[in-house]
């Protein structure tokens, strides 16, 4: 199987996490670069230290400066030919932060860290994932601590039903992200979609168009199979699954051990709307793969 490799990103931004030397989204981040010829910018957003031991004195503050590895990290990757930046910004929320610099300059791309929320106190407070998925245009790659395997899986989560221009451009952003990615990384593509039954049991007069269960699945794996017969997909890749895609997706998604999930976010129909809101942090923290959310509006 042959796959295109020039993909859309040329700058990315990856927030520096405070709380972590792994450091899983710069090193994510610096990885596609080096494979893309990307530039990375590095984004510092500068809190006050809250550790008990620091607070005691029992240890410096620059002991808990992550730039000490970061900067370890950008010296291996600018040695390797990327071309990397820093930024640090005074104390303020993550999403205020990546959305002022995102708007200012000229990204194709976010990479963060899987902050792992609360599921109670992300009921009633956004998390940054959530307030990014609803106000910024661009692609975001949410990482966790698993690396990418090669030779492993991509899972792309469409949704065939709608028939309007902008989410067919959607899915073709979705399959064309896949497919690039899915080069550079030496992983296959698997195709997911999961749709909802029409209920016709409460009918008091059985309608003239009605259909069976199994008619309705059937049409939607004609849909599904559509979606893939440009990408030469076999049919063991293909995933159909009756449900909603916050219990779909992360079963799949850990069934098929994927490096990835690729997934539209921020359409005003059909289950990608669902993905805004506590929804988006519900699949976040069951899945053990990254999520690349991408925007009907982002290429």
């Amino acid at each position: 199987m042959e796959y295109f490799t020039m993909i859309s990103y040329h700058h990315t931004l990856a927030l520096v996490d405070n709380n972590s030397v792994a450091q899983f989204a710069l090193n994510k981040a610096l990885q596609l670069a080096c494979k893309t010829k990307a530039k990375v910018t590095a984004l510092k957003v500068e809190k006050p230290y809250n550790n008990f031991l620091n607070r005691l004195g029992l240890i410096p503050d620059n002991a808990l400066d992550p730039m000490l590895f970061v900067n370890k990290l950008l010296s291996k990757y600018q040695r390797l030919g990327v071309e990397v930046e820093v930024k640090q910004i005074k104390n303020t929320k993550d999403h205020i932060a990546i959305l002022n610099e995102t708007n200012a300059c000229d990204y194709d791309l976010v990479v963060m860290n899987n902050q792992h929320h609360n599921t109670i106190v992300s009921e009633f407070v956004p998390s940054c994932e959530d307030h990014l998925l609803r106000e910024s245009n661009l692609p975001i790659l949410i990482v966790g601590n698993k690396s990418w395997q090669k030779q492993g899986h991509i899972l792309t989560a469409l949704e065939t039903a709608a028939s309007n221009i902008a989410h067919r451009e959607l899915n073709q952003d979705l399959l064309e992200d896949s497919q690039q990615l899915a080069s550079l990384l030496e992983n296959d593509i698997h195709l997911l979609n999961c749709y909802q039954l029409e209920n016709w049991s409460m009918s008091i007069k059985r309608e003239a168009n009605f259909i069976s269960d199994e008619q309705q699945r059937s049409q939607h794996w004609g849909h599904l199979v559509d979606s893939a017969r440009a990408y030469q997909l076999e049919s063991d890749h293909l995933h159909l699954e009756q449900g909603l895609p916050d219990h779909v997706i992360p079963v799949i998604a850990n069934r098929c051990n994927a490096n990835l999930l690729v997934i539209g976010a921020g359409e005003h129909h059909g289950f990608i709307s669902d993905l805004k809101g506590h929804t988006s942090s519900v699949i976040i923290d069951q899945l053990k793969c990254d999520i690349l959310a991408i925007k009907p509006v982002s290429h």
